[in-house]
């Protein structure tokens, strides 16, 4: 007990120091004590909560700095020249304040009850203490505050969940997770993010409350999955397969779960069979787990680059190999209704569906012809898809050859350049819509721009130089077309 004591000791002499080099190196969390210094001075009480708490102790940066005070609004009216009411942020004991050119969010200490759209609560009460405060958030971890000195507050023991490394709800987790049903990602986002066990009551809670994720608005849903494919792809990939243990996975993404239904070829897939049971979904996590790039849309276009292999697979009459034959295409129709689903941006749609449609043809980009190489490596998902195509193969035991991938899109990069050059000169000085029209007698209209890529793509492939050549190309898939 007593050897406990002094690395308890220890380790807050080491967080107060943190703390003080914060203050110094951190602009952004110097005036946020110079905010609760001024709170304190009128009697209050005023900590930093949250997230900056948590970061301070696992020696993470501060990203945001967030104030719960006992002081009321009009107190805190009175005492900052600039205090903001978002929407109804007031209406809720929220305002923010401006201090040294940054805002902070300011929240009154409140208890809050009856949540019946398992979001926001029906009832706020205003309080005059911290650990009534601390009491209705989420996790031990982000239940922490900490005063303009240094001094931790820690009523439910979120300090000992970092040192122990557990993600466990502040109370019964089973109210926890009914007043607000994200909840439940959300222990899932911080078990992998910082490789933290769920605490097995926490878990055993998420299992029994999981059909509440019906309930949750696909954005919020949506915005959960994005944090956690912000990570690196190893910690992506632990996430996923928290979200399959506990049985939330297969509610949000029932298309991914069906993958497990499947096998793969052993010979072509052996890390299948070392990450599971052989399974496509084993393979998307071995893939996952090659890349290091924190990039929620890489993450995200290799977690559905197979997505089609739930749809499409077939036993070869050897009873051995598997095939997928079109599990790209089919992929790519998947992701289209899975990114209506959880509400993607356009964007990020199109970004995950060119990886699943295009994924395999790296491995033959030798092969392709110039054209089909310039449209790829123009496109502005292009290194998306490098990524992409680097895990799927990458993470294939013994399989891969670094050199060789690496000499392909070296390859195929040249090639876009060399006839990405030749063709903006061809473009302006040959193929241009009048002289179409002029020999092939044409009107303006979208029958031209289609000739003219035809025409364009001719020329790329057959690496023709000469104006005679091109108007021959011209007349010849104009009258093939009519």
């Amino acid at each position: 007990m007593r050897l406990q004591q002094y690395i308890n000791e220890d380790k807050d002499k080491e967080i107060k120091q943190r703390w003080n080099l914060y203050i110094k190196s951190n602009p952004m969390i110097k005036n946020g004590v110079d905010v609760l210094n001024k709170i304190s001075s009128k009697g209050y009480d005023a900590y930093i909560v949250g997230g900056a708490v948590r970061d301070l102790i696992m020696g993470q940066p501060v990203k945001d700095v967030d104030i719960a005070t006992n002081m009321p609004i009009d107190e805190l009216e009175k005492t900052f020249k600039k205090v903001y009411d978002i929407g109804k942020s007031k209406d809720f004991g929220i305002v923010v304040v401006n201090q040294g050119g940054y805002q902070f969010e300011i929240s009154q200490f409140r208890a809050e009850s009856d949540y019946s759209d398992g979001r926001h609560p029906d009832k706020i009460q205003i309080v005059t203490d911290f650990r009534t405060d601390a009491s209705r958030r989420d996790l031990t971890i982000n239940a922490m505050a900490i005063d303009k000195d240094g001094n931790i507050v820690d009523h439910f023991d979120g300090k000992k969940a970092i040192f122990d490394k557990i993600i466990k709800t502040v109370g019964n987790p089973n109210d926890r997770f009914k007043e607000d049903k994200l909840r439940m990602m959300r222990a899932c986002r911080f078990s992998s993010k910082y490789c933290f066990t769920i605490d097995p009551e926490t878990k055993k809670a998420i299992k029994n409350n999981k059909e509440g994720i019906n309930d949750i608005a696909m954005e919020r849903v949506k915005d959960e999955l994005i944090k956690m494919a912000s990570n690196s792809g190893d910690k992506f990939a632990n996430a996923i397969l928290t979200l399959d243990e506990v049985g939330i996975l297969d509610i949000i993404l029932p298309e991914l779960t069906k993958l497990k239904d499947f096998k793969e070829t052993l010979k072509w897939h052996p890390e299948a069979y070392k990450e599971g049971n052989g399974s496509p979904f084993d393979h998307t996590m071995a893939a996952l787990r090659r890349n290091k790039i924190a990039d929620p849309i890489v993450n995200l276009a290799i977690l559905f680059h197979d997505i089609g292999k739930g749809v499409t697979h077939r036993l070869r009459s050897d009873g051995i190999r598997h095939s997928y034959f079109q599990h790209d295409k089919k992929g790519a129709e998947i992701i289209k209704d899975i990114a209506k689903r959880l509400k993607l941006t356009n964007k990020e749609r199109d970004a995950i569906m060119f990886s699943a449609i295009n994924h395999m043809k790296l491995f033959k980009g030798g092969d392709m012809k110039p054209n089909k190489i310039l449209k790829l490596v123009n496109d502005e998902n292009w290194e998306v898809l490098k990524q992409v195509s680097y895990c799927d193969d990458s993470c294939r035991i013994g399989l891969f050859d670094k050199k060789t991938f690496d000499d392909t899109i070296s390859n195929m990069e040249k090639i876009a350049k060399k006839w990405g050059d030749k063709l903006s000169k061809k473009k302006i000085k040959i193929i241009d819509g009048n002289r179409i029209m002029r020999l092939t007698g044409l009107k303006p209209g979208k029958d031209v721009g289609m000739l003219i890529k035809k025409v364009t793509d001719y020329i790329i492939t057959h690496n023709i130089k000469n104006q005679k050549d091109i108007d021959d190309a011209i007349i010849n898939i104009y009258k093939e077309q009519k």
